[in-house]
């Protein structure tokens, strides 16, 4: 059985990590969805995922994105409406480009409860 947790209580851990406001957007094209917690002035209008470069993300001009997006949440990592935190065989869930700590993942218990 795979650990979950909500798409809140991962917005407050991104927001606490961050220290700004995030929000949460779900993008999708002809492959994937993703859902992504972003800073409130980001525009992102589209994306691709690259075996070498990870996802590429577009604003609306066509221009690429180049700042870091705190928390990318692919579709196979989401499951009746929770985030699954031990998924085998996904890219996994990167805060700030690393990988959720014990910390963090002690957080999301405290703030499931």
């Amino acid at each position: 059985m795979s650990e979950t947790v909500s798409l809140r209580a991962l917005k407050a851990l991104v927001e606490k990590k961050m220290k700004k406001k995030i929000l949460v957007k779900v993008i999708w094209n002809e492959q994937e969805k993703l859902t992504l917690f972003i800073t409130p002035n980001r525009k992102i209008q589209s994306f691709i995922y690259d075996e070498k470069e990870g996802y590429i993300f577009y604003d609306q001009e066509g221009k690429l994105v180049t700042h870091d997006i705190p928390l990318i949440v692919p579709e196979n990592n989401l499951a009746d409406g929770k985030v699954l935190l031990n998924e085998t065989g996904n890219r996994g869930l990167l805060l700030n480009q690393q990988p959720l700590s014990h910390e963090d993942r002690l957080f999301l218990q405290e703030y499931s409860l």
